[in-house]
Order: C-alpha cells, then sequence, then structure tokens
C-alpha cells in the first residue's frame, strides 16, 4: 500500500486523532465511574487497555523508524481494538451497557473518512447488537422482541450510510483542494521561473549594457584621436598642396624664363655668333628645361593625389561621425529596452 506525503502526513493526524479522541472520552467516563463508586482496580483495567495498547502502538507508529511501514495499517489495529473494547465494556461496565455506547464505536472511526473503514465499523456494531440482543438484551434494549430488532439494524444501517456519504462528500472536497491547490503550486512554479528568466535577461541586458557603455567611451575616446588626427592630415596635406601650388607657379616661372633664355641663345646662334661655351650653355638650359619639365608634372601629380586624399579623409571622417552616431543611437535603444525589462518584473512581482 503506497501514500503520498499528503495522504500519509493526514493519515497519521487522524490515527493520533482517533486514539486521542478515544483516550480522552473513555478516562473522562471512567473517572465518573470512579467517583460513582466503581472499584479503582476495575477502572485502572480499563485504562491499561488504552494507555498499554493503544497509546504505545500509536506512538510507535507515529515517532519511530518504522513509521512509513506502521502508519497505513494503524487505522485497521485501531476499528479491530476499539471494537473489541467496545464489546468488552458493554459486558462489563454497569454505566455503558447500552446500546448508544456503540454509536460513539461508529462516530470516532468516522474520523478516518474511510468507506471501507466505515462499512467494517458497522458490521462489527451489527454483530455486536444482534449478540447483546440475544444473550443480555434485557439489560440493553428496551425491548427484546425480534422485530424490534430490524429498526435497531436499520438505524445503525443510516448511521453508517451517512458516515460513508460524508466521507465520499469530504473526500471529493479534499481531492478538489488538492486539485486547486496543485494549479497554485504550477501556477506560482511558472511564475517564478518566468520572474527568473525576466530577472537573468535584465541581468543580462544589464551587463550587456555595462559591457557596452565602456565599448562606447572607449570608441568615443578613439573618435576623438581619430577625428584630431585626420584634422591633423587635412591640415598637413591642405599645407602640401599649397607648397605644391606655389611650387608649381615658381617652377612655371622657370620655365618661362628659360624658354626665354633659349630664345635669346637661338637669336645667337641665329647671329652667327656660335663658341664652345654657348654651347655648353646651350646644353645645359635644354638639361635643366627638361629636369623643370619633369618637377612640374611631378607637381601637378602631387596636387592631384592631395585633393583625392583630401576627398577620401573627408569621407572617412564622415562615416566615423555617422558610426559614432549609430552606436550612441544603439545604447540609448538598449537604456529604455532595459527600463522597459525593469518595469515588467516590477509588475510581475506585484
Amino acid at each position: 500500500m503506497f501514500f503520498d506525503v499528503d495522504e500519509h502526513y493526514l493519515l497519521r493526524k487522524r490515527n493520533n486523532w482517533v486514539v486521542a479522541v478515544f483516550a480522552t472520552v473513555i478516562t473522562v467516563v471512567q473517572m465518573l465511574n470512579f467517583a460513582l463508586g466503581i472499584p479503582l482496580r476495575f477502572v485502572l483495567t480499563v485504562e491499561g487497555i488504552i494507555f498499554l495498547v493503544l497509546v504505545p502502538m500509536t506512538i510507535v507508529a507515529s515517532y519511530s523508524k518504522f513509521e512509513e511501514q506502521l502508519t497505513p495499517y494503524m487505522k485497521y489495529f485501531n476499528m479491530i481494538i476499539i471494537g473489541i473494547f467496545m464489546f468488552m465494556i458493554n459486558h462489563i461496565d454497569p454505566h455503558m451497557i447500552n446500546i448508544m455506547t456503540m454509536y460513539f464505536y461508529v462516530a470516532i472511526m468516522g474520523i478516518y473518512q474511510d468507506r471501507f473503514i466505515n462499512l467494517m465499523t458497522t458490521l462489527i456494531t451489527l454483530a455486536i447488537l444482534c449478540y447483546y440482543f440475544f444473550t443480555q438484551g434485557e439489560f440493553i434494549f428496551h425491548s427484546t422482541n425480534v422485530n424490534d430488532l430490524l429498526y435497531y439494524i436499520v438505524t445503525f444501517c443510516f448511521v453508517s450510510v451517512s458516515n460513508i456519504m460524508q466521507a465520499k462528500f469530504n473526500n471529493n472536497l479534499q481531492l478538489e483542494n488538492r486539485s486547486k491547490t496543485q494549479k497554485v503550486l504550477e501556477a506560482k512554479q511558472a511564475m517564478e521561473d518566468m520572474l527568473s528568466r525576466l530577472t537573468e535577461s535584465v541581468q543580462s541586458i544589464r551587463e550587456y549594457q555595462t559591457n557596452l557603455n565602456a565599448t562606447v567611451d572607449t570608441t568615443n575616446q578613439r573618435s576623438v584621436e581619430i577625428v584630431s588626427s585626420i584634422e591633423n592630415i587635412l591640415y598637413s596635406y591642405e599645407v602640401q598642396n599649397e607648397n605644391s601650388v606655389s611650387h608649381r607657379q615658381q617652377m612655371i616661372l622657370i620655365c618661362e624664363k628659360v624658354e626665354a633664355m633659349n630664345a635669346e641663345l637661338v637669336k645667337l646662334r641665329t647671329a652667327g655668333e656660335d663658341s664652345p661655351l654657348l654651347l655648353s650653355y646651350e646644353l645645359l638650359m635644354t638639361e635643366l628645361k627638361d629636369m623643370l619639365q619633369v618637377a612640374k608634372e611631378r607637381a601637378e601629380n602631387t596636387a592631384d593625389i592631395t585633393e583625392q586624399n583630401k576627398s577620401s579623409l573627408k569621407d572617412v571622417l564622415d562615416l566615423v561621425s555617422t558610426q559614432q552616431q549609430e552606436i550612441t543611437n544603439l545604447s540609448e535603444g538598449f537604456n529604455k529596452l532595459e527600463k522597459q525589462m525593469s518595469r515588467m518584473n516590477r509588475k510581475n512581482q506585484v
């Protein structure tokens, strides 16, 4: 026979409650018997059945290492021992020789709210009822007519049916309450799981936000440094461009002067004024002209490259500014998301 934890705990409480109620009632009755003159030996004998049999077994079944094995069978043990006690007490106790005493037996076993226990209690009660009706009927019953026995039996059956119906009703209520409790526990567990996941999400977002803020700060610092470097480079390129333009203008002037001198040399040569010095000077001017032409071309190429680099650096600067703005927007978005998640967490906790 297997029980879950709740049923086992409830059954143990019912075992203890049955014994406690029965022992209390019988003890009070025996105190009244003693006050009315019943011998102390008789009172101690009756009490011994309770405190030497029922109570020790209940303690062993509830508070020992055998508790799990004994608890399910204690209700049958109590039913049998109390049934034997009721049989004996109706025979030997002059103040409890009464059919009403058996109603107490039926009522106290109804604490178990068990259909089988109620049915067996009814059968034991009817057996005791019939036994005393045919053996000591004149002491217990107001009439010894056999026809009246039927009404005694019917009365006890009514009581038993009432106990069985009450047990069924209470058990249904208990199952319904257990089902509702289980649903509440499941809902609570689901809510706790959701809150736990939500808290973990908030913590993850917070950690990501912290890392993002650190990254943004570093990126901003690097961006400032890059912008400063690019501005310095742009300034250098502008200076170089100005120098290149100035150098090109000087090259143009020198080329014009060389061409003028070359034209004069041509006039001198045409006039017949030819000499080795003139020839050397002419060769020198020709080489200088070639060198100036190459320098002019290189200055123009440098100016073109400077303009292209200047444009590219401006594009890089714009790109860095755009990325910095996007990172800032992303950081603001995560700040808003974290606030929303925090609000949701607070609402769920409430």
